[in-house]
């Protein structure tokens, strides 16, 4: 537990990485518009076969939708790999999301980044696995974020600012 709390101080210490900022319904909606854009395109991209832009927009309709999460809480974060240990502490943790949720996102994240930077192959059935996941995943966010509580945000909020 303390070298995942050493990470998100780390993510606080960063200009753009983890930090409480006003909640805004307004972010929350773009950003949900965001992912539900991301997840048309991804139906567009699987139906052209085009797998790099699968991969694209699978992760970012998946990353927006988190996202939407942290603008209603009130939470800022740039640093990607700072906003997925932040779900994992923050909400995983406290039982607000489940893992499973955590653990695509942070799967997505370095099948992208692998076949980005690396150019890795990795066929094309793990592609698919990962975008047959990405509109289960964002109802299962997008539900969370209707539904999180006043009393749930609190206890988030405070436990960033006691890092």
């Amino acid at each position: 537990m303390k070298e995942k709390k050493d990470n998100l101080r780390w993510c606080l210490r960063q200009a753009k990485g983890l930090q409480l900022s006003e909640k805004n319904q307004n972010l929350v909606e773009v950003y949900l518009r965001k992912s539900r854009s991301a997840l048309n395109m991804l139906n567009a991209a699987i139906e052209k076969e085009e797998y790099e832009w699968i991969l694209d927009t699978s992760y970012y309709a998946k990353y927006f939708a988190i996202y939407a999460l942290f603008m209603k809480v009130g939470i800022k974060c740039e640093i990607h790999d700072c906003t997925i240990s932040a779900l994992k502490v923050l909400f995983v943790e406290e039982k607000l999301v489940p893992y499973d949720i955590y653990d695509e996102l942070k799967k997505s994240k370095e099948l992208r980044i692998d076949a980005l930077y690396y150019n890795k192959e990795f066929g094309k059935k793990q592609i698919i696995i990962r975008a047959n996941k990405t509109a289960d995943f964002c109802l299962k966010v997008e539900e969370i974020v209707e539904n999180i509580s006043e009393a749930n945000i609190k206890k988030i909020r405070e436990k960033i600012a006691n890092l």
